[in-house]
């Protein structure tokens, strides 16, 4: 036995230093930093999966993987800020799908625990560039908490960059769910003003609802503290999950889209110093001055229909660049798990339609991390950060670019995908 643990450890002794220890260089890329001037040709170092130099004369450290990039471009990993990667495999089959829970007050329930880190879209969105996703919950009126994850990993931990990032909520409309047996029960259909009426009493009953449940959280939690070191009573874990909410250290972001819905959220949030964002955010263009007073983000879906028949064709498209113009924060999502690998698109839609190429390319990379509370690890090509890079032929925002490199924390990952075995598979046929 003893001359077998030693011959192990002498082989252990021999064995190369894991992928992610090991120096990488890039050399000879145009540096696209987001954070500073583009570096026209320049070398990225990278050792212990973080950044250590960004220079255009950075010398190569002995023993150094060199991945040779002239002719290429160098960018950030990209950051989808609204999926449900890993929680929908196949949206159309019931049993691929683990966004919403049971009921309708859900914040307890953790999005990561249910990621499953073998799904075919997670290579295929990491083939494109994007390196994190916000996996978020869906449904109900709290959904439950999101997370970070890497697109690159064997379990559900090793996948987790940040958990929880915050809570998320559908702002009420108001609305009943549809119901077509009633139209028969219906002695006759209600007036517009009946209407409005209800769906003014629904929504405030629901919000009334939530506030009822963040003061509850607030309560709970100061007696939690309270009777620290004693037994207490059983623990709530729906209050427990809302506290950190309620106090303003984890976001809650509220899912609305409508402009009276949005202005709303935010007058809700401020009276009760929530840390708000707001996702979908179709109206936001028309609530600038509410956003920009409450410092609220935005996360936008760009490749959208007009919701109202007066709205422009163009409102989804241009919704950026009025954010842009007033000041507001906000991040481009692909919000959808087969859809993010078109993320840089969606940023490209917002470019077509007055978004520069800067804040476009900021869109997707750095103001998520901020949003997110994740600046100083993710979203920029910055010493000191994660190395989450990807190689291109050109710019990521045109269709005929292709992704050649992608690293994650400092690690090569294959870009083979289910797309990329099905086209070699039938392309000779």
């Amino acid at each position: 036995m003893k001359r077998a643990v030693l011959a192990l450890l002498a082989a252990a002794a021999v064995l190369p230093a894991s992928a992610q220890e090991r120096t990488l260089v890039i050399r000879d890329a145009r540096i696209v930093r987001v954070d500073g001037p583009v570096i026209e040709k320049g070398t990225v170092v990278v050792t212990g999966g973080r950044i250590t130099a960004v220079d255009a004369g950075a010398s190569v450290p002995p023993g150094a993987a060199v991945i040779e990039a002239a002719g290429k471009t160098l960018y950030p990993g990209l950051i989808d800020g609204l999926t449900t990667l890993g929680l929908t495999e196949i949206g159309s089959v019931a049993g691929s799908v683990d966004t919403t829970e049971v009921g309708d007050i859900n914040p307890q329930a953790k999005a990561w625990v249910a990621v499953h880190p073998h799904s075919e879209l997670l290579p295929v969105a990491r083939a494109n560039g994007i390196t994190a996703a916000l996996a978020a919950p869906a449904g109900g009126l709290l959904s439950g908490q999101s997370a970070l994850i890497r697109l690159a990993g064997d379990t559900p931990e090793a996948l987790v960059v940040k958990a929880p990032v915050a809570v998320h909520a559908l702002y009420p409309t108001g609305r009943p769910p549809f119901d077509f047996a009633r139209i028969f029960d219906e002695p006759e259909l209600k007036t517009f003003e009946e209407r409005q009426k209800d769906k003014r009493k629904n929504q405030e009953k629901d919000l009334q609802r939530l506030a009822n449940l963040l003061e509850e959280a607030k309560a709970y939690a100061s007696g939690v503290a309270a009777a620290a070191g004693g037994s207490g009573s059983a623990p709530d874990a729906v209050l427990e999950a809302l506290a950190p909410v309620a106090r303003g250290e984890v976001p809650l972001v509220f899912r609305a889209d409508d402009e009276d819905d949005i202005k709303g959220a935010v007058k809700f949030a401020g009276e009760r110093g929530l840390k708000l964002v707001i996702a979908g955010g179709l109206g936001a263009s028309r609530c600038t001055k509410e956003l920009k007073e409450r410092d609220v983000a935005v996360l936008l879906n760009v490749d959208r229909l007009p919701a109202r028949e007066t709205d422009p064709y163009d409102t989804a498209y241009a919704n950026p660049a009025a954010l842009q113009q007033a000041g507001v924060r906000f991040a481009i999502v692909s919000d959808d798990a087969s859809q993010s690998r078109n993320l840089p698109y969606e940023a490209a839609m917002a470019r077509a339609f007055g978004l520069s190429a800067d804040a476009a390319l900021r869109a997707i990379t750095l103001s998520p991390a901020e949003i997110f509370g994740v600046a100083d690890r993710l979203g920029s090509i910055t010493v000191g950060k994660s190395a989450n890079l990807f190689l291109a032929t050109g710019d990521i925002m045109d269709h005929r670019t292709q992704v050649t490199d992608v690293i994650v924390d400092g690690v090569p990952q294959s870009i083979e995908t289910r797309h990329t075995r099905l086209y070699q598979q039938f392309k000779d046929r």
